[in-house]
């Protein structure tokens, strides 16, 4: 049967197309993949209700664990305080990446036909959205559970929290249509951050019990602003550039293939902002000093000028640095988390700062021309990419050790206590570069070779050592630290096993990867 001819003219919409890879793909695919879904959603959803139920019998009675007492905020502003640090540190990321993509065999069949576009966006929109609800709404739960909240004060919070995701989600929407950044939506949560944790800190109370209505209002106008939002952005999906998509699928590709196969340092540099161009000239106040020096010494702080331009001018770096600050105090700030609790928070704190210092290290790995160009020993260059790290961490590191010492009510009381303290904070800061350096310069396992069989199932090679690498540095370096934070040790018990460690880390990150230094 022919078609009529005003429909056989007109060329399939976006959402045509979906529906007709749709149709053809559930066609060709079997019920027994359709059940061993259902059996996956069955499962997981029981094995997280099973794991949560004994912490949703907390609703409604006002408990959370109980702590020690020293805790600097309220233990809900707290997590919230967390939250949101969090949040703030994985907007960028995600705007890398859309978000609203195309996976591969879309962007290569669909995006060349010609036709009304319209449609062809919308269910991936959607699909985010309800996955940001979800996640929303569950960060919601976690908080009505910290509080010990009543339940219609819970499901308030649920509400706000999905609501809150979703105005998120539409404002890195919103930024992929217009080809920005996320500044705005990023500012509101840093100024959320701050709320919160001046609220802490001033001791106003959580709204728990008495906040059912007000989370409930505040959750249902801020879902008939993301409603309205959407309403006036969906017209708009149109907009985004084929090459835009074709770019944010690349990259999407890319990281699902550095995610398989456990890749982290790819997958680094593919959610890293590019750095900021230049708006002027830099006075360069290092170089200026290194011309007051030896010749053979001007090469270290030339190498820490670059490290520090290219720090600078990547602003979420600092986003990072104040995030890995705040997994560190996390324990000192909140209660319940026990001494185990809080070695764990305080080296991943410190592994985040870490990270985050040693992107100059990562971008010589990679590209080593620029210093080869150095007219100065491979060995030395690597002493210069060492400075910048030291004085940041040994800056990162004050906070942390002097709020430790500050809610345990074990402040120097003795000019030698005052020296063990600062002489802790200067070798652990140096300990803490040395990590930087042997997270950048770490060499890249071979890929290329089969598949390893394990217990756990097939697991691409090296896998084990690149995620290893990196951490085994700043797990030594941050253990007698964590030891401190944890409040089993004072400052002069530590110092010496610190400076071993710190020795120890600093000598491994300027010898890793000494195959470029023997050349």
């Amino acid at each position: 049967m022919k078609a009529p001819a005003h429909r056989s003219a007109e060329l399939p919409s976006g959402r045509d197309l979906r529906r007709w890879a749709r149709a053809h793909t559930v066609s060709t695919r079997s019920r027994w993949a359709l059940l061993g879904d259902v059996y996956d959603t069955v499962l997981a959803a029981a094995v997280i209700g099973a794991m949560a139920a004994p912490y949703l019998g907390r609703l409604g009675t006002g408990s959370t664990p109980s702590g020690n007492g020293s805790t600097v905020v309220a233990p809900v502003w707290a997590v919230l305080l967390l939250i949101l640090v969090l949040t703030r540190l994985l907007l960028d990321p995600l705007r890398r990446l859309g978000p609203l993509f195309l996976r591969p065999y879309e962007v290569t069949w669909w995006l060349p036909m010609p036709g009304d576009r319209r449609g062809l966006l919308d269910p991936v929109a959607r699909a985010e959205m309800s996955l940001a609800v979800a996640v929303g709404a569950a960060t919601g739960l976690l908080m009505a559970v910290v509080a010990g909240a009543e339940p219609t004060t819970a499901a308030g919070m649920i509400l706000l929290g999905g609501s809150t995701a979703e105005l998120l989600l539409l404002a890195l929407v919103q930024a992929q249509v217009n080809d920005a950044g996320v500044r705005g939506a990023g500012a509101a949560v840093l100024i959320a951050a701050a709320t919160a944790f001046a609220a802490g800190v001033g001791g106003v109370p959580f709204p728990d019990h008495a906040g059912g209505a007000l989370f409930t209002a505040s959750g249902l106008l801020a879902g008939v602003a993301a409603v309205a939002w959407w309403w006036r952005l969906r017209t708009r999906l149109v907009d985004v550039p084929d090459a835009r998509l074709a770019e944010v699928a690349a990259r999407n590709l890319g990281a699902q293939v550095s995610l398989l196969s456990l890749d982290t340092r790819a997958l680094g540099r593919l959610l890293s902002a590019p750095a900021r161009r230049p708006s002027g000239s830099s006075r360069l106040p290092l170089v200026r000093f290194a011309l007051r020096l030896p010749r053979g010494l001007r090469p270290l702080l030339g190498v820490a000028q670059a490290d520090w331009l290219l720090l600078r001018r990547q602003p979420r770096r600092a986003l990072q640095l104040l995030a890995g600050l705040v997994i560190a105090l996390f324990p000192v700030m909140s209660s319940g988390v026990g001494t185990v609790g809080a070695l764990v928070f305080h080296l991943i704190g410190g592994w985040v700062a870490v990270l985050t210092l040693a992107e100059p290290a990562r971008r010589a790995w990679f590209d080593g021309g620029a210093d080869a160009s150095w007219p100065a020993s491979p060995l030395l260059v690597r002493c210069g990419h060492l400075l910048v790290p030291t004085v940041v961490m040994i800056l990162w590191t004050v906070p942390v050790v002097l709020v430790r010492l500050l809610t345990a009510g074990r402040l120097p009381a003795t000019a030698g206590e005052a020296w063990a303290v600062l002489g802790l904070v200067l070798v652990a800061g140096c300990g803490w570069a040395g990590a930087a350096l042997r997270s950048g310069f770490r060499p890249t396992p071979d890929f290329s070779l089969g598949l390893v069989a394990s217990p756990i199932g097939s697991l691409p090679p090296g896998a084990v050592e690149m995620l290893v690498s990196g951490p085994d540095a700043a797990a030594l370096v941050g253990l007698p630290t964590a030891l401190l934070a944890a409040g089993v040790a004072k400052p002069e018990q530590i110092l010496l096993a610190q400076l071993v460690a710190s020795a120890v880390v600093i000598a491994w990150g300027l010898l890793t990867g000494n195959r470029m230094l023997r050349q």
